[in-house]
């Protein structure tokens, strides 16, 4: 067996794993918007640091797309960021993961119902049992809780920030036949902090909050250089030996376990049996859905 196809899509989601725990130290410290605005700075030049080795000519866009590329901006940088550390604010980083998780099998039922993409017959099962396992997460096993509708606050935001991702990767598949994945990329990290300047004002954004903690600034240069640049690197790496399919139901069935255990080591948040139960479900349902099929 070949060890690369293993330890690629391993590596990368525990390198996506760590942006739950950095996410959290700098989210409360400085706020979900400005915690974006420096992250995609970062990533932003990391991405134009590989100008030079995709030409010139990847920055050429036709202007009737340049809307496009603003909604990838606010969908996918913007919006999913904000909601993702806005959750982190709100509830474990474990249970954020959880949800997160559910980004491919939404995205391939978004897909199906509006780009006629086809999930094979065993898919749907798997989001059923996704969505259990969601519905287990957000009760607390505790059917009290859907008869009141007293969710966690944290959790419905990461289900906000879910949906916009499965926006941003719906509006990615109807483009990429025309640009690069590095072309989309970057003008929507690009356009992601041209709008967020204006509005990291509403969290009073100054140059005091440069002067953050230790911890939150490691964490602001692990998302934007590992997390943002390395991380997705890997993911593409992946890609190219095992394929989209199995690369997206290995990182993000590992993903949740990842966080869980960083969870623990760094915020010593416990491991519940509710939290392992509906893990289990996506997982399942992940893999059912994604099952090789290319």
């Amino acid at each position: 067996m070949n060890l690369r196809k293993i330890i690629l899509p391993t590596v990368t989601s525990l390198t996506f794993a760590g942006s739950f725990i950095a996410g959290k130290y700098t989210s409360t410290e400085i706020g979900p918007l400005s915690t974006t605005l420096l992250r995609y700075i970062i990533a932003s030049l990391a991405l134009a640091t590989f100008i030079f080795r995709q030409g010139k000519a990847s920055l050429e866009i036709k202007t009737p797309d340049i809307w496009k590329l603003v909604l990838l901006g606010l969908f996918g940088v913007v919006g999913y960021h904000f909601f993702f550390f806005s959750s982190l604010i709100h509830t474990k980083a474990a249970n954020s993961s959880i949800i997160n998780a559910m980004n491919p099998l939404v995205t391939g039922t978004m897909a199906a119902v509006f780009l006629k993409e086809r999930l094979p017959g065993r898919g749907y099962l798997g989001v059923i049992l996704a969505f259990v396992g969601v519905v287990i997460l957000l009760t607390r096993g505790d059917i009290e809780i859907l008869r009141h509708l007293e969710f966690n606050i944290g959790e419905l935001l990461m289900l906000l920030g879910v949906l916009c991702w499965v926006v941003y990767m719906l509006m990615i598949k109807k483009m990429i036949s025309r640009y690069s994945g590095f072309t989309l990329t970057f003008y929507a990290a690009v356009f992601g902090v041209l709008m967020l300047v204006p509005l990291v004002l509403f969290e009073k954004f100054s140059f005091r909050t440069l002067d953050m903690s230790l911890p939150s600034l490691l964490s602001i240069l692990y998302m934007g250089i590992i997390a943002s640049g390395i991380g997705y690197y890997l993911f593409n790496l992946s890609i190219g030996q095992i394929g989209p399919t199995r690369t997206a139901s290995s990182v993000y069935s590992l993903l949740p376990i990842f966080v869980a255990i960083l969870g623990l080591i760094f915020f010593g948040e416990a491991v519940t049996l509710v939290m392992t139960l509906s893990t289990v479900l996506i997982i399942i349902g992940l893999n059912l859905a994604l099952k090789e099929k290319e």
